[in-house]
């Protein structure tokens, strides 16, 4: 197989609650090597494929998998390619990058390589943001009351608790 034709590697947590529909998405994609990689063992895999010349990764995941994903490949030429598969997506969903996996599929196969901005806090990559976690629980939170409060007061609330 010429380096053109070889398949891409595509890592899948296997313990996140997208890994059924992200291994549904991308069974009989030819062009994919599927692995199931845990959260502690992903960037080592990813370095491996670096060290061995991969072009371009897929990961399925949120903002914490693609922010581990991208740590792995600072400093690299290897190109990264997102199927999302978050909580709230909003690297991907920033970056345009479809959430419907087929579509997310082609793009990762055939698309383009634009740049993204990076930053550090506290010796670790962010891409989008950096929330150490709250926003996520912010969000749960206003999700919960937003049915009988209305947005802005549920968003209040929640900001409260997180407070």
């Amino acid at each position: 197989m010429t380096p053109s034709q070889q398949t891409m590697p595509a890592f899948i947590n296997p313990l996140a609650g997208s890994a059924d529909a992200a291994r549904k998405a991308l069974a009989g994609a030819d062009q994919f090597d599927v692995r199931e990689v845990e959260p502690d063992k992903l960037g080592e895999a990813i370095g491996r494929e670096v060290k061995e010349g991969a072009r371009r990764v897929l990961v399925s995941g949120g903002d914490g998998t693609i922010g581990t994903a991208a740590t792995a490949l600072l400093g690299s030429t290897t190109e990264l390619a997102i199927l999302p598969g978050g909580t709230l997506n909003h690297f991907s969903t920033d970056l345009n990058i479809p959430a419907v996996a087929a579509e997310a599929i082609v793009l990762a196969s055939a698309g383009t390589v634009r740049p993204a901005d990076v930053g550090m806090v506290n010796g670790r990559l962010f891409l989008n943001t950096s929330s150490v976690g709250a926003y996520v629980h912010f969000v749960h939170a206003r999700e919960y009351f937003e049915p009988r409060f209305g947005y802005r007061i549920a968003s209040a609330i929640a900001a409260i608790r997180i407070l």
